[in-house]
């Protein structure tokens, strides 16, 4: 009735030990929370236990990125150490650069205005013409941004076909 059960390719853990957990809210902080939870996990439970959301996430053990199909499969082992860092969503590059050129417009409108002849005494008409220089710094800046931060269009399953991504 109680016979010894080999394994072959097999390892028992412990109860006592863990791995530790570095959590990164954000990659533009150094800041990071440490978090300690058993061994023998896996990537995807060591996300629920540190209370992240799955999407967004890039993980590492020992310096190697663990592909997010990969997560429920991979338990890691006491020793290692998981890396996790929050990467910003789709639209943070073009809010940061929609941020730098509302900055430009504000600091370059009030200099390019003195450019131009014959506004030096009318202050009503240097406030307009800063105005309209920033507005057309900020609306050709928007468009360039725009273009260059294009996104793809989303495929739903009712389109039918394959579709090359």
């Amino acid at each position: 009735m109680n016979q010894l059960v080999t394994i072959d390719n097999g390892e028992v853990l412990l109860p006592d030990e863990v791995i530790e957990v570095f959590v990164r809210r954000s990659p533009l902080q150094q800041q990071r929370e440490r978090f300690a939870v058993p061994a023998g996990l896996s990537i995807e439970e060591i996300i629920a236990c540190c209370g992240l959301e799955p999407p967004r996430l890039h993980v590492s053990i020992a310096g190697h990125v663990i592909p997010q199909c990969n997560w429920p499969r991979v338990r890691v082992k006491s020793g290692f150490s998981v890396v996790i860092v929050k990467v910003p969503g789709k639209g943070a590059l073009r809010a940061i650069a929609g941020i730098v050129v509302a900055l430009v417009a504000a600091v370059a409108a009030p200099w390019l205005v003195t450019f131009i002849p014959g506004l030096t005494g009318a202050v009503g008409a240097t406030s307009v013409a800063t105005g309209l220089i920033g507005a057309g710094i900020s609306l050709g800046g928007s468009l360039t941004v725009g273009s260059l931060c294009r996104q793809k269009p989303v495929l739903y399953a009712m389109d039918g076909g394959n579709h090359d991504r």
